[in-house]
């Protein structure tokens, strides 16, 4: 292999890829360019040449940037979802055993990674509406769909009350995206204070259980609530 002297080598010459190291290599590539140079300034071609080959071979991966942009934040909803769920959630039916959970979603919730990409497709998709709503569909929908499965459970041992899990789930995504996610996405706070991630925790877990809780969390939480 004859290298270019002071260049870095691609991926391809660094070593052969097998399609899927291949696939999951451009979209790496493609999320940091996406996030350094935005949808608009990244380009397929520099992307291809990043990876290494030709952009044909790119294109037979991904068809358009387009196609390519929704893989990429549908992956990062794909992973944050998997490390909320990749170790057994209690069902107790306990005030404390939810709020566990409700502290799970935040850490990914409001990490650099996810907030990154939110603040990624806010700032494209006035420009492209269409891939708005693509983004929206395939990671804002099928994250609260994983999220109804949880729900779904927790009605069947009786944490929750019989309702829509969809509707729960969407309901608690909307209380995730509370003032503490604002002032992520907005950059007021760098970091997420553990006292402050603890206090939105409380909050979410409070208003959750008083709106979608069994008889007895509903009205402990409805207590919690008045005495405050």
């Amino acid at each position: 292999m004859v290298m270019v002297e002071g260049r870095k080598p691609t991926l391809s010459e660094s070593r052969k890829l097998t399609p899927d190291e291949r696939r999951a290599a451009i979209l790496d590539i493609a999320r940091e360019a996406f996030l350094q140079d935005g949808y608009s300034g990244t380009s397929m071609s520099r992307i291809a040449a990043e990876v290494g080959g030709s952009k044909a071979t790119l294109y037979s991966y991904f068809p358009s940037k387009k196609e390519l942009f929704i893989a990429v934040t549908d992956r990062e909803t794909q992973q944050l979802y998997d490390e909320i769920f990749k170790t057994q959630l209690s069902f107790e039916p306990t005030a404390a055993a939810f709020q566990d959970f409700v502290r799970r979603c935040l850490h990914g919730l409001l990490s650099d990674t996810i907030i990154a990409g939110y603040r990624l497709i806010i700032a494209e998709a006035g420009r492209f509406p269409e891939m708005g709503k693509q983004t929206y569909e395939l990671s804002v929908r099928r994250g609260a769909e994983r999220l109804a499965h949880y729900f779904a459970e927790a009605m069947a041992h009786g944490t929750l009350r019989l309702c829509d899990p969809v509707e729960a789930a969407e309901s608690f995504l909307d209380l995730a995206a509370g003032n503490l996610h604002t002032q992520r996405l907005w950059n007021a706070v760098e970091k997420v204070a553990p006292e402050a991630l603890e206090r939105e925790a409380k909050r979410i877990t409070g208003v959750f259980l008083a709106a979608y809780g069994n008889d007895t969390l509903s009205q402990a939480a409805r207590r919690d609530d008045s005495a405050s």
